[in-house]
Order: C-alpha cells, then sequence, then structure tokens
C-alpha cells in the first residue's frame, strides 16, 4: 500500500497537539482525502475520548503486539473521519512502539499520527515512523524551545520538516511574533491558530472544532492549512464575513 505519514508532534504536552490532529484531519476528509488519524500517545490516549468515544474492542496497542491486524483498529466516526484509538488502560500504557513503522505499513492514505510530546523514545519511534512532520507549539519562548529541539531531532532523523503551527495565539506582547519564530526554529509557520473559547466547547462537546463552529477563527485556519497539505486551493464559503460575525456572536452569548 501506498501512505503519507505526517507525525504531529510537539515539544511539550498541552500545546494542542490532538485538537490539531483531530481537526485537520476532519478537514482533508471533507477535501476528499483518504485520511487516518491514529492515536500514537499510548501512555496519554485522549484522542478517542475527545472525539467522543471512550471504548474500543481493537486499539493501537493489540496491534503493536500483534494480536490484529492495524486495519481491524481502524474505526470510521460518524463525521466519516477513520481513526485508530490507543486503548485508555492502565493495562496497555506500557506498550513498545518500536514495532510502529512496521505495522502502519499496512495502511494506504495520509495518516496523520497524533504524538506523544517531547523526546521520549516513544515519540522517537513516533519520528521514526513519519515521512513528514508538523510541529504543533504555543508562542511562548519556553515552548518554542522545546519545539526547536525537536525539529532538530528529526532534520537528524532525515525527516522533512513541513513547518510550525502555533496555536493558541492572542497577538499579546509577551508572545514571540511571528518573524522572531521563524528566526528561532528556522521554518515556516504554516498556520497561526488563534485562541478562540470554542475550541473549549468543542472539547466539551465531544465534537471537532471545524464541525461544531466551522467558521470560528481556528476552523479556517485549519481548513486553509489542510487545502495547502492536499495541494488544493482554499475557496472561503460565500458569505464568509457573515457567518463568522454571526459565529462571534454565538461566541459572546455563550
Amino acid at each position: 500500500m501506498t501512505s503519507r505519514i505526517i507525525g504531529i508532534v510537539s515539544g511539550k504536552g498541552g500545546v494542542g497537539k490532538t485538537v490539531t490532529t483531530i481537526n485537520l484531519g476532519l478537514a482533508l476528509h471533507q477535501l476528499g482525502e483518504n485520511v487516518t488519524i491514529v492515536d500514537t500517545d499510548t501512555t496519554v490516549a485522549n484522542l478517542g475520548l475527545q472525539m467522543g468515544i471512550c471504548s474500543f474492542p481493537t486499539t493501537l496497542q493489540d496491534v503493536l503486539k500483534g494480536t490484529d491486524n492495524i486495519n481491524k483498529a481502524v474505526y470510521t466516526h460518524p463525521l466519516g473521519l477513520n481513526i485508530i484509538p490507543s486503548s485508555i488502560s492502565l493495562d496497555s500504557i506500557n506498550a513498545d512502539l518500536c514495532n510502529l513503522k512496521h505495522v502502519l505499513n499496512d495502511l494506504d492514505g495520509l495518516v496523520l499520527l497524533d504524538s506523544p510530546p517531547g523526546l521520549s523514545a516513544d515519540a522517537l519511534s513516533v519520528l521514526d515512523a513519519c515521512d513528514e512532520v508538523i510541529i504543533v507549539s504555543t508562542p511562548e519562548l519556553q515552548t518554542m524551545a522545546n519545539a526547536l529541539k525537536v525539529a532538530r531531532v528529526a532534520l537528524n532523523m532525515e525527516k522533512l520538516v513541513l513547518g510550525i503551527i502555533v496555536n493558541r495565539y492572542t497577538h499579546e506582547k509577551y508572545e514571540l511574533n511571528p518573524t522572531e519564530i521563524v528566526t528561532m526554529c528556522d521554518a515556516p509557520i504554516l498556520s497561526m491558530i488563534p485562541e478562540d473559547i470554542n475550541v473549549k466547547r468543542s472539547l466539551f462537546e465531544k465534537t471537532p472544532l471545524i464541525s461544531y463552529s466551522p467558521y470560528s477563527g481556528p476552523s479556517i485556519e485549519f481548513q486553509k492549512l489542510a487545502c495547502d497539505l492536499a495541494g488544493q486551493q482554499y475557496r472561503p464559503p460565500k458569505n464568509i464575513h457573515m457567518k463568522k460575525f454571526i459565529a462571534g456572536i454565538k461566541t459572546l452569548m455563550g
């Protein structure tokens, strides 16, 4: 089979890696791409939880142990997105990701890996399994410094670093600006995802943001990035300014 495997990685936890994987994956699916998202954070697995599905008969851990073929662990979300979850059971947190690259060979299409943060052995196994890498970071100096370490390791492993997604950007003066980020990390910025309360609300509703609030700032950015990755031209929805205005009113009303 032929697949394109992109690792969604970060230097630390809590920067929005899983949210990015889910929404970017769904945006790509909506463009007609054959896409599968994989929860490779077997220690703190929450991709399935964020999508409102808590229990799966077959998980990535079963595949890694050789119990099942990876295609048996593929589930289709009601929104149409294919996902491969990891188990949230305490009995499954010590899964060995060393053969992750091998088991992914049976997948076809575009594969997004929601990676563990940092440079642990599991995170390095995920990097090894990737063809390309997208780094997710928030715009604070310390977080970006950790992102730089991951970028350098990925380059040393001869992975193509597509660039950085700067998440939860607010334009505050204490944040790194785009020029500083590009200079510091020596990598292009793929997207600046603005801070938006709808992200937390969508997590509470266990619904991907681009389905929950499709005209919010972050949703538009995910859709633009999906078009870039798929080699398609982004076409804004009709009456986008009015729709964004209405979405903003709904946000203020809660």
